[in-house]
């Protein structure tokens, strides 16, 4: 499993993926350390790779999808 030592407070799921919570109520004090706060309103979501491996460069890799939990 990969260690995030930039961000130690990120929880992981029960599986070992990382799950971000992006909206603008906070999800609860339980969830709060995976909590992007975004506007009330419409926004723009982009995704910034430092240091990527090669299949990012090469067009092996693919951003995992975003899922509207309602």
């Amino acid at each position: 499993m990969m260690t995030l030592p930039m961000l130690p407070q990120l929880m992981r799921d029960a599986d070992g993926w990382l799950t971000l919570l992006i909206q603008n109520q906070s999800p609860g004090k339980g969830k709060e350390a995976n909590w992007l706060p975004a506007p009330n309103g419409p926004f723009r979501m982009y995704l910034r790779l430092y240091w990527p491996k090669a299949d990012a460069l090469n067009g092996g890799w693919t951003k995992p999808p975003l899922q509207r939990m309602a």
